[in-house]
């Protein structure tokens, strides 16, 4: 027999089921936090397309001028899409919260056992104070939008003009309505999410969620969740591939200026070495043009690596869980399964959903000749960029589909672990590095 006695016992945790809307909204709060990373990587590239493009690298001034207004418009939609996809995730994390404490008190009024404690994760749903990120969105919107309109306030106050007026006037407005959602986070929010949490302890105590975690502490220490080292070495390579490819595109540029140019001029005194620097300062351009896709290459094979174990982990677990003999697995992996994770290809989907979505707009608005220029060169390929949208638009929704598909099925797995073999979960810490309490006091 095993130490479990083959059957689960006493107090555990458990996941209970938040309804479809609930799913959507978390799987949407997941696919949005991709989609931030993917414009974060955009951001990246049109740094470095921007950069190539301004200091002619591209040895075709037509197409320096196409990249140059490609990188400038696609700078303004990454800002609009970042505001939006924030917006969108705060509202989703709020409605992910809210779904959770309705499920518990749905649980608790059902007559849910007692010894089946929510789950760490649903627990935090209802602890930590509700739309603590819609609230920072407001707030923060509240304050740079109000001081931007306030200095043009100022400043059409002296040099009246009707444009000038408009943008003063729709700041202050925008700031108004953020101030507003910044006020009902923080006041009108929490009050029923306080009701549900109240009625939600009438039905677990404290005691029962000491008892929870004193079953999974017997289990041994903190597990250290990590993927497979293949998997890491990859993704750590593409990381290192990234970071000289961008070097190398800075040294062929800043070590051919003896000095920094003058304000207002972008000349220099150029510099010239032996041959073989100069050979290599030749290859700054290249060796960025390759390095991005191959990154992009490894940083795949890493994750379909990481994907492959996972699924080998999977189904050894749902043999063990057959077996009333079997052992405990390693902590590690049962820390892993135990919690809801975002798939990993749904991961890399809303990443590209989010990078392709930028210069696919960015691309099909100077197209339809709504940018700085080069409208003959991008007409052409209006179609392409409209297809290119639609795809990065599929993506997002294949990776929220799938996220919420997957976080479903995975549920009853993540139960059965957690009631069998109990983990303790991933802990945040401080900035001592110091474990800090996590996801517990449902009694206020």
């Amino acid at each position: 027999m095993s130490d479990d006695g083959g059957k689960p016992q006493g107090w555990h945790w458990h996941e209970y089921s938040v309804g479809v809307a609930g799913e959507a909204a978390g799987a949407c709060a997941r696919s949005l936090t991709a989609v931030l990373i993917g414009l974060g990587g955009a951001f990246a590239l049109i740094l470095g397309g921007g950069i190539l493009a301004e200091e002619n690298l591209l040895g075709d001034p037509g197409l320096e001028t196409a990249v140059d207004h490609l990188m400038r418009i696609s700078v303004g939609f990454l800002m609009v899409f970042a505001l939006v996809v924030a917006l969108i995730w705060a509202v989703a994390s709020y409605l992910r919260e809210v779904a959770a404490s309705r499920a518990l008190v749905a649980a608790s009024a059902q007559g849910a056992s007692r010894q089946a404690v929510p789950s760490p994760d649903q627990v935090a749903s209802v602890v930590n104070p509700p739309a603590s990120r819609l609230s920072f969105f407001g707030w923060g919107n509240a304050v740079l939008a109000g001081v931007l309109g306030l200095v043009g306030l100022g400043v059409v106050l002296f040099d009246s003009s009707p444009e000038g007026w408009a943008i003063a006037l729709s700041a202050i407005g925008y700031a108004a309505i953020m101030s507003l959602l910044g006020y009902a986070c923080q006041q009108w929010l929490p009050r029923p999410h306080a009701k549900r949490r109240a009625r939600i302890a009438t039905h677990w105590s404290a005691e029962d969620e000491a008892r929870a975690w004193r079953r999974a502490k017997g289990r041994g220490a903190e597990p250290l969740v990590s993927g497979s080292p293949k998997a890491a070495a990859f993704i750590y390579l593409a990381g290192l591939i990234c970071v000289l490819g961008f070097v190398a595109l800075q040294a062929s540029m800043v070590m051919r200026c003896a000095s920094i140019p003058a304000r207002g001029s972008n000349e220099c005194n150029e510099v010239y070495y032996s041959s073989f620097i100069e050979r290599v300062l030749s290859w700054g351009f290249w060796i960025f043009a390759v390095s991005v896709p191959l990154a992009a290459l490894l940083a795949l094979i890493g994750v379909l690596l990481e994907w492959t174990q996972r699924q080998a982990e999977r189904a050894d677990l749902l043999a063990s869980l057959a077996d009333p003999r079997s052992r405990r697995p390693d902590k590690d992996v049962l820390a892993f399964h135990s919690e809801r994770r975002m798939h990993p290809l749904a991961r890399v989907a809303a990443m590209l959903s989010g990078a392709g979505l930028v210069f696919s707009a960015s691309a099909y608005m100077l197209g339809q000749g709504m940018g700085l220029g080069s409208q003959e060169v991008f007409a052409q390929y209006r179609t392409e960029a409209l297809a290119a949208i639609l795809v990065s638009v599929a993506l997002f929704i294949a990776a929220v589909i799938g996220t919420a598909i997957a976080g479903t099925r995975g549920r009853e797995l993540r139960n059965a672990l957690m009631q069998r073999w109990p983990t303790i979960p991933e802990q945040p810490r401080d900035s001592e590095g110091k474990p800090t309490r996590r996801n517990r006091g449902l009694v206020p």
